[in-house]
Formats: structure tokens, sequence, C-alpha cells
């Protein structure tokens, strides 16, 4: 898939879903160019300007599960957006390799980014923030 369109399409899946914590914000799409997969928490730990283990490594497939169960099922809002990131997972696994979730955990205001790569080795990087007090 050529560049501009993922980017096109992943424009589409992230808009108006909200990564909810104690408070709600919503994803934003970063383009890193090539970097390779083992230099993702260095990018980041950069990013923040802090020590490369500050920067938490998150299980891609246990960070969207928690995300897609949503804790109230009457809750609709909160179903309609758990089903969006359950298709942004589902989209992210398709058209990407090297999915990763990372955190850093500095504060309350945590920046999240979920990562992958494109077959030339792009790094495409979804942005958000955890409220965690």
């Amino acid at each position: 898939m050529q560049n501009h369109s993922l980017l096109e399409q992943l424009n589409n899946q992230i808009a108006g879903i909200l990564f909810y914590s104690e408070s709600e914000y919503p994803l934003t799409i970063l383009e890193w160019g090539v970097l390779p997969a083992a230099g993702v928490q260095q990018k980041i730990a950069a990013l923040h300007d802090v020590e490369s283990q500050v920067v938490r490594s998150v299980d891609a497939v246990t960070f969207f599960d928690q995300i897609c169960n949503p804790a109230d099922p009457n809750d609709m809002p909160m179903v309609a957006n758990a089903q969006r990131f359950h298709e942004l997972y589902l989209f992210l696994k398709e058209n990407l390799s090297d999915i990763q979730v990372s955190r850093v955990e500095t504060g309350t205001s945590i920046p999240v980014y979920i990562t992958g790569h494109q077959p030339d080795g792009t790094c495409i990087a979804l942005a958000t923030t955890s409220i965690e007090s």
C-alpha cells in the first residue's frame, strides 16, 4: 500500500476515537521515517528527553484487549469507541509490522505511542495521552 494511501486510511480509522483514562485524548499520527523497530524506544525517550528505561513497553495484544472490552457494556459511547479501537487494531495488524505500544512513565500525564512499520521500514506512530493519578 502506498504511504499516502495508508496515512489517509489511518486518518479515517482514528477520526473520532478517544483514548479513555482519567480523561479522554484523541490519537494523532506521527511519521518517523525509516526507523528500525529496535530504535523505537530510543526515539520516544529522545522526544521526551528521558532515559530509555522510563519508556515502558506494553504488550500490544493486552493493550488493545483492555481498550476493546469496555467496563460497562451498557455505556453505548464506550462500546462504540471500543469497537472503533478493535477495527483500528485489525487495520494496524493488516498493514503494519512490528506493532509496539510504549508508555513514557514520568508522572500522571503519560504519553502513549502505538507504533508499526511499513514494508519499506517507515515507522508510523499513533500518539495519545493517559492520565493516571
